[in-house]
């Protein structure tokens, strides 16, 4: 795809181009976050290349995933267990701006200028017009890159065009502090990432090869560097003018408009190791300071040397072979070509990829929830990695098996003899929620976990994975659970768990959630199979796992009778499973008496008066049943749609995507197309008034499980794959790739057929409805008629 700086001309190409004309419905704050550009280590919003009054961002951000700041909680009055620390994703130095004069005289904007990104590329584009008092007129073109080759750089190109000016020009270009800041502090979803007050700057250097800005920061004590360079295509001169404070370092350049343009490009460069440890802090510290310089320069002057264009083809062939394996086409609404597009896109930059960070709640985009990891990873987005990116799905699995010392620590701080328990929310492994009601208690993360490592593990079939890292981590998190619950008398002897939150956080602190119990079940059941799995393997092999985890024939015993009486709530009279043992018998919520403006509830209610009522922030027993497959009869799951929908608020964007998945499984097609726009749209119409503090990645790749999930119906069996697809209505056309059981497979679906398609892979056994097939090489191609009545 080619390169511009304006809007692509064909309609095809339009529909990889989100631009600002198509976002006026939405603020300056939701556009940054929708433009914003990473890598899954380096992200950054999207907001101007050009530093004026007008330009000014709503909120300044450039993110290092998997890096973070450490502040201690404050409570008033605490208690044993509580989380002591608060992790904070690193907020670096904002490198993206320049400003241009003229005979000391300064440009500014006319307007706002004009801005998109390019889906295909991954790319921002901006183009201002500038003048100055006097009226000399210039434009301004800037393309940006989050180097998707180059974990660690963004670049960002510049071109100034003549209008009625040529003549000498200064360019100022500056390494500055940027402040994201909190503007509601009663918003728990908002995050505040200013950690100024936290940095030391310990070195500086401003030369014309490249410049930096070295910080210390105190907790964890660690060291961060932010480098640039610049490289011009004509003959510049390096001003000797050079400002520096502790948190600001700026360079002048002087060039010659001439007839047509300047072109020139900066590339800056961030490193946050977070490694500094040593008896001797302080001579530690110089040796690792001057490694860090090195490093720095090092990277840095290799992309310089490779130059823009070359740089932006190797930038544009990984983004080439990811929408080559990852695209969705669909035919019949625009909008929702360009959103399950975007949605991808933001997927991918967010991700960590080396096995040391994760996808946070709000990805790469902004401070929401000062940049946590939450069980949303495991259960809404790695099954879209799985499926499209694997090797990104085990990675970001791998960060949970890195992260095992410290839930094993947490659980014995929790009174729990073995086992792990993972953190509610975090970035370091340490625990990071104050409150514990609706974090701490949320003690289904370790299923989360396991649950994913299942799918991954069904889906690819990596042994590897599983005797390197994939069965500790089901077997550690699993021996958690016998003492959390209890085989209670009182119930005719089933296993219970009591005092914990399930997804529902309207409803805390309660005995036999019915998620949480049902995904213990799972989460047992599949250690005990894949323990017996591992023997099938590699016996030996297996033997010296288990002499290593201590896991004794007596402890797996205990797992299978925990799996044959678990304890799952169900009202026999309505035939509903109830979400724990007192939801039934409490209050309904006043749903005709609450104003839409008292939405969402936990912004304008004390937690206590939400949680003595029936009523839901999202899907709780839904999400239950969905992830339990076919152990779950289909007529329960219908009368549980129907009981517990018209109380959920949705006030989550965790929930619409469920309720989609819900429906498409029992049949109600309309309701999952309504609530697959409800999804798919959330941030590009920012539907829950919070996407200007980031996007919601869960919700993104919900809507990618709609369409594979919901509309086609996947599941992964043992060995095959089922399906049971049905196009909506709405749309003429879907299309999308799958990677699973070692091969690479096309659905292609139209007004009544299907098409099977194995594109990579020796053979494919797939089930549609109820028959069974098998795509080969020889035969690689399966269409069926399909009765849309």
């Amino acid at each position: 795809m080619k390169t511009l700086n304006n809007y692509l001309a064909t309609d095809e190409e339009k529909q990889w181009i989100l631009s600002q004309d198509q976002l006026t419905h939405l603020s300056e704050g939701v556009i940054e976050t929708l433009f914003s550009l990473g890598n899954g280590t380096l992200g950054t919003r999207g907001t101007s290349g050009y530093e004026s009054d007008l330009t000014q961002p709503e909120c300044e951000g450039t993110y290092i995933n998997g890096s973070y700041s450490r502040e201690t909680i404050e409570y008033d009055e605490s208690a044993y267990g509580f989380a002591q620390f608060n992790n904070k994703m690193m907020q670096a130095f904002n490198t993206k701006t320049i400003k241009i004069s003229s005979e000391n005289e300064i440009f500014k904007p006319y307007n706002l200028g004009k801005r998109h990104i390019n889906l295909h590329q991954a790319t921002y584009h901006e183009v201002i017009q500038l003048h100055t008092d006097s009226g000399k007129k210039i434009v301004l073109h800037i393309t940006r890159l989050v180097c998707q080759h180059q974990q660690n750089t963004m670049i960002n190109h510049y071109q100034i065009e003549a209008v009625n000016f040529t003549g000498k020009l200064r360019i100022t270009s500056s390494i500055k502090a940027s402040d994201s800041t909190n503007q509601n502090g009663n918003d728990p979803r908002i995050g505040n990432l200013s950690i100024l007050d936290k940095l030391k700057c310990v070195e500086s250097l401003s030369t014309p090869e490249y410049s930096f800005l070295m910080h210390q920061l105190s907790a964890p004590k660690s060291l961060m560097i932010v480098a640039t360079s610049h490289q011009f295509e004509q003959h510049s001169n390096y001003m000797n003018t050079s400002s520096y404070s502790k948190n600001t370092l700026t360079e002048q350049f002087e060039v010659a408009l001439a007839d047509k343009r300047v072109t020139f490009t900066k590339y800056s460069l961030y490193l946050c190791p977070q490694t500094l440890t040593s008896a001797n802090p302080q001579q530690h510290a110089q040796v690792c300071e001057q490694a860090l310089i090195t490093q720095a320069r090092e990277e840095l002057l290799c992309v310089k040397n490779l130059g823009y264009q070359e740089n932006l083809q190797l930038h544009q062939q990984l983004m080439n072979k990811f929408w080559q394996d990852s695209d969705v086409t669909i035919e019949g609404n625009d909008q929702h070509q360009l959103a399950i597009r975007l949605n991808m896109l933001h997927l991918t930059m967010s991700a960590g990829k080396d096995g040391q960070r994760n996808i946070a709640a709000k990805g790469l985009t902004g401070p929401g929830y000062d940049g946590h990891y939450f069980w949303d990873s495991e259960i809404y987005i790695i099954p879209y990695f799985i499926y499209t990116q694997p090797n990104v799905a085990k990675s970001l699995l791998s960060y949970r098996f890195n992260g095992l010392a410290k839930a094993k620590s947490r659980a014995t701080e929790m009174g729990h003899q073995q086992g792990a328990l993972f953190p509610w929310r975090t970035i370091s492994g340490e625990e990071c929620s104050s409150f514990f009601p609706a974090g701490t208690a949320q003690y289904h993360i370790n299923a989360a976990i396991a649950y994913a490592v299942r799918q991954y593990f069904k889906a690819s079939d990596d042994w590897q994975f599983i005797w390197d890292e994939g069965a500790e981590l089901v077997i550690e998190t699993a021996r958690l659970w016998p003492s959390l619950g209890h085989f209670n008398k009182n119930n005719d002897n089933q296993f219970c768990i009591d005092t914990v939150t399930g997804p529902d956080e309207y409803t805390a602190l309660v005995n036999n959630n019915y998620y949480t119990n049902s995904m213990a079940k799972i989460h047992l059941s599949f250690a005990i199979e894949l323990i017996d799995k591992l023997r099938a393997n590699d016996e030996s092999r297996c033997k010296l796992l288990l002499t290593k985890l201590k896991l004794s024939v007596e402890e797996l015993n205990v797992w299978q009778e925990i799996v044959d009486k678990m304890y799952l709530p169900h009202q026999a009279e309505k035939n509903i499973s109830p979400q724990d043992d007192s939801f039934l018998d409490k209050k309904p919520w006043d749903f005709h008496g609450t104003p839409k403006d008292k939405y969402p509830l936990l912004l304008n209610f004390h937690p206590l008066v939400i949680y003595r009522h029936q009523v839901l922030k999202q899907a709780d027993v839904i999400l239950a049943n969905f992830l339990q497959d076919d152990e779950v009869d289909i007529h329960l799951k219908r009368n549980n749609l129907a009981f517990y929908e018209p109380i959920t608020t949705h006030d989550s964007t965790l929930s619409a995507c469920t309720h989609s998945l819900a429906y498409s499984e029992t049949g109600n097609h309309q309701a999952a197309f309504d609530y697959f726009d409800n999804t798919v749209l959330t941030d590009l119409n920012n539907l829950h008034n919070n996407s200007h503090y980031g996007v919601h990645t869960a919700a993104m790749s919900g809507s990618w499980m709609c369409i594979t999930q919901g509309f086609a119906g996947l599941r992964i069996r043992d060995n095959y794959a089922s399906f049971q697809p049905n196009l909506p209505k709405q749309w003429q056309g879907l299309r999308f790739k799958l990677k699973l059981l070692g091969c690479q497979v096309q659905l292609t679906l139209s007004r009544g057929q299907i098409t099977y398609q194995l594109l990579s892979g020796k053979q494919f056994s797939l089930k549609h409805y109820q028959q069974e097939y098998l795509l080969t090489e020889l035969e690689p191609t399966l269409q069926i008629a399909i009765d849309e009545d």
